[in-house]
This record gives structure tokens, C-alpha cells and sequence, in this order.
């Protein structure tokens, strides 16, 4: 199976496949942490908040130990196409 020829957005590391309609949408959504952190940095710059600053770390916190959870617990990718559907 051939995998599709990918794109990428201007400036950044994500890649989406052109052909698909909701791809685009996804890319754009896996910049959301990048301007969170810096919504984060302009907060603290202007108002000087400890609590603004104990969130950031907080958040930091939390990438720093998925980051770690990643390289600990290595599974396989699902095959191409394969879809996942959860219920809530």
C-alpha cells in the first residue's frame, strides 16, 4: 500500500495529506499547544500573576511526563486506514 504524498504547513513540522478534507483542520489544531505557550508567556509578561505562572508550569509538567510516557511505553501504530471510534 502506498502511503499519500503528504504537504506541510508553512514554517512548521506538520504534515497533513492535501487530499483529505478534515486533514487541514488537524494540522492547524496540532499548533494549539505552540499558542498556548505563547498566550502563557504574554500573560505572565504583562500581568505577573503567580497564579498564571503555577498553570504554565503545570502545563509544562504535564508535556514533560507524556513526553517521557512516549519514550517509555512504545506500541505500535494502527495499520493505515484503520479507524478508531470511542463512545463516551
Amino acid at each position: 500500500m502506498d502511503s499519500p504524498s503528504l504537504a506541510s504547513l508553512s514554517l512548521t513540522h506538520v504534515h497533513y495529506d492535501p487530499a483529505d478534507p478534515i486533514s487541514h483542520a488537524c494540522a492547524y489544531l496540532a499548533l494549539v499547544p505552540q499558542a498556548l505557550v505563547i498566550t502563557y508567556v504574554a500573560l505572565i509578561w504583562s500581568t505577573r500573576e503567580v497564579e498564571i505562572l503555577l498553570m504554565f508550569a503545570g502545563q509544562m509538567g504535564c508535556e514533560a511526563f507524556n513526553w517521557l510516557l512516549k519514550r517509555t511505553i512504545k506500541e505500535q501504530r494502527p495499520p493505515h486506514g484503520f479507524v478508531c471510534v470511542t463512545l463516551l
